[in-house]
């Protein structure tokens, strides 16, 4: 099995590589995981996460095929956002099973997404929205359902430095508002505001253990991890076979 990995933002593939190896130890020689480093920047526009999207598809079209994906952090979302991007594209996914660890929040490439929504926040009737977001009680403001989950969402994934995660976002102003251009502001995919799901096996690693916002190292919690990654490779193949068949 071969699975692509992909790091967290400020990490490396040689990082994560001594991160995982007791995973590699614990799934045997039938597992390998293959590194990429995230080697460019990327603002959080839809543009530029297209950038990223395509590097990370220059890499897998190299490097693969891969049976399944790992990703840590920024690495697991940015796995999903591939992973849905291409589902939509090709209705398939690149891979037969996924394990997320620690995913942070998952942006779109697509420049229409929630676009009308968007406007609509940089129109003058919205003007003491604005000026309240994000610190202010800005959902008094804002009456329709699909506004306020995006609000609530964006809000809190601002607040992320503020709440012991550390330097995860390297730019959290909100200066999209003021400038009013929709081209920057992130396209935060939340599942209430989005129909598609990520269609193969998947592990999700959630939840606090000793090591904060890390990969898992405890090895009760690496075998337990572990068990479940052979589950959902198994799986992913049976169904991969199924259908290529």
């Amino acid at each position: 099995m071969r699975i692509l990995a992909l790091h967290g933002l400020g990490s490396s593939s040689s990082l994560l590589k001594e991160q995982l190896t007791p995973f590699s130890k614990a799934l045997g020689r039938e597992y390998r995981f293959i590194f990429l480093d995230g080697g460019i920047p990327c603002e959080r526009g839809p543009v530029e996460m297209r950038q990223a999207l395509n590097y990370l598809d220059n890499f897998i079209r190299e490097h693969g095929p891969f049976d399944g994906v790992f990703g840590f952090s920024l690495g697991a979302a940015l796995a999903i956002t591939y992973m849905l991007d291409q589902q939509n594209k090709q209705a398939s996914s690149p891979f037969c099973f996924a394990v997320m660890s620690s995913s942070i929040f998952v942006v779109s490439p697509d420049d229409s997404f929630c676009e009308q929504l968007l406007r609509r926040w940089l129109a003058d009737d919205h003007a003491a929205f604005r000026s309240k977001f994000p610190n202010g009680d800005f959902m008094t403001e804002l009456e329709d359902p699909s506004e306020q989950k995006l609000a609530q969402y964006l809000q809190q994934v601002l607040s992320m430095q503020s709440m012991g995660v550390g330097l995860i976002l390297p730019n959290t102003n909100v200066d999209f508002l003021g400038t009013k251009k929709t081209e920057e502001v992130p396209r935060l995919v939340h599942p209430d505001l989005l129909n598609a799901r990520i269609k193969i096996p998947t592990v999700h690693v959630t939840g606090r253990h000793d090591g904060g916002h890390d990969v898992p190292f405890k090895i009760s919690d690496v075998n337990a991890i572990v068990s479940l990654i052979k589950e959902m490779a198994e799986e992913g193949t049976q169904i991969r076979d199924l259908y290529d068949d």
